[in-house]
């Protein structure tokens, strides 16, 4: 019979009161119920824990060497019950958050995170910045819990979206540009200029893509980045035009040109927090699902 931790209970609270018949009250067991559960103990060590009399009990010197230990035993058990209910409610755990560069004037995630973690502290989180492309596949294999990323309206497969920003796509110039003083721009004025885009891989690039494809216009791409501040600078340079999100270039140098009404369509971009889904009822990570709460009460969503 291999011990178990009810007897270790019994033993202690027998330790405790000195007494069978109270530790079993205190055990909420019968007193022969509680008297065969120390003998088994007993046998199973190989010798006797209490020195029993008519009135009371009283520890045996091996008794007194096995009470300590019996009560760490107890405390690492509840410990360990402890932190599996924090683990279960997210109140402890492991979380990775992502981003995509240059959210940062859109989202202030590092004030998200320090208000979470100062309710949360036992929370370990981890921040990385990826691209948008790679993104869903991260978020679906489990390397992410949470994504910040741009999203455009459209389905993602397998993945949930808490829309968190919605802003129009603009065509932006410098101040400066030959463009930026006309009171209403054509189409036809945009082909023929020089355009910065960011990389193939960026979903922004395949929306703005498919938005000049979608009217019959052709554009050169004199210059593709990966950064959208480095782009953002390339625009106010006067290095070409491009086509972003308003929100970016609301405190920089930059206009955004007057569109001649019904001549070219743009969409919205938005911003938003991405996990991937889950099916049946147990969390996959509960840290990750109470992070998911207080961003959406943080920003009444």
């Amino acid at each position: 019979m291999e011990m178990e931790i009810r007897q270790i209970e019994m033993f202690v609270a027998a330790a405790e009161e000195q007494h069978f018949s109270r530790a079993a009250e205190r055990c909420h067991i019968v007193q022969s119920g509680l008297s065969a559960a120390i003998r088994a103990l007993e046998t199973e060590l190989g010798t006797s824990l209490f020195i029993r009399n008519t009135r009371r009990v009283e520890l045996s010197a091996a008794g007194e060497v096995f009470l300590p230990e019996a009560r760490r035993i107890l405390a690492a058990l509840r410990t360990a019950k402890h932190s599996l209910s924090a683990v279960r409610t997210g109140a402890s755990g492991r979380i990775v958050i992502s981003t995509v560069q240059s959210l940062a004037s859109l989202l202030d995630i590092p004030r998200i995170l320090q208000d979470f973690s100062r309710t949360n502290p036992d929370v370990e989180i981890h921040v990385r910045e990826t691209r948008p492309g790679d993104l869903t596949t991260e978020l679906k294999r489990g390397s992410v819990d949470v994504a910040f990323m741009p999203h455009y309206g459209v389905e993602y497969p397998g993945l949930d979206v808490a829309p968190l920003l919605d802003a129009k796509l603009v065509i932006a110039a410098s101040l400066d540009h030959r463009l930026a003083s006309r009171l209403a721009v054509s189409p036809d004025d945009l082909s023929p200029e020089p355009f910065v885009d960011v990389s193939v891989r960026w979903e922004l690039r395949k929306l703005v893509d498919q938005v000049f494809l979608s009217h019959g216009l052709r554009r050169k791409t004199s210059f593709e980045v990966e950064d959208l501040s480095v782009l953002l600078e390339f625009v106010e340079r006067g290095l070409g035009l491009s086509m972003v999100p308003e929100v970016l270039i609301r405190d920089r140098p930059i206009t955004a040109l007057n569109l001649e009404p019904g001549g070219m369509s743009l969409p919205n971009w938005g911003l938003g927090m991405c996990w991937a889904s889950q099916s049946g009822t147990s969390s996959m990570n509960p840290a990750a699902d109470l992070f998911r709460d207080t961003v959406r009460r943080a920003l009444q969503l």
